[in-house]
């Protein structure tokens, strides 16, 4: 019998992996299908900071509800010096602590250490994590927290994004 598993997208932090480190895109649903062949699945929740009226954007976010992810965004803020900021990592670990009953396993898809604190207490509640990131863009705090690692270059092959010509 399959473990049960939610799993945890920091989009922002995905990203920049895909930008900076992997140069490819990853295509979010296959990946939810990789973890499917050792889980039990409960949810997917993908976070993100939007701007609005950026249509393609939308059009991916809106894929990503229609295949069964739930999608938590909010909108970027401008802030004085020109820059834009958008933060969903306390929505993230809200939600974690409050979902925490319907899983047995948290795929966590970040590198970010500001989770290292959740990881240790879901991991004192009885909850295995699992990260899911790169090794150049992962905390050694994060990791070391972590039950599992496992290398978002490793799943490439299986999860890349094959672009429409």
């Amino acid at each position: 019998m399959k473990k049960r598993a939610a799993v945890f997208i920091d989009g922002s932090n995905l990203f920049f992996i895909q930008k900076e480190i992997l140069k490819e895109r990853i295509d979010i649903v296959k990946l939810v299908a990789q973890f499917k062949k050792e889980f039990e699945i409960y949810n997917t929740f993908f976070y993100t900071a939007y701007k609005e009226g950026e249509e393609k954007q939308e059009a991916f976010l809106k894929m990503l509800a229609f295949s069964g992810i739930t999608v938590v965004k909010k909108p970027l803020k401008q802030l004085k010096d020109g820059s834009y900021k958008g933060n969903l990592d306390i929505d993230m670990t809200i939600d974690m602590l409050l979902t925490r009953n319907n899983y047995d396993t948290a795929i966590l898809c970040t590198g970010d250490s500001d989770f290292e604190r959740l990881v240790w207490t879901l991991r004192n509640l009885g909850k295995e994590i699992v990260c899911v990131s790169t090794k150049e863009a992962s905390s050694v705090e994060l990791v070391n927290a972590c039950d599992r690692y496992t290398d978002l270059k490793d799943l490439l092959p299986a999860v890349r994004l094959e672009e429409k010509e």
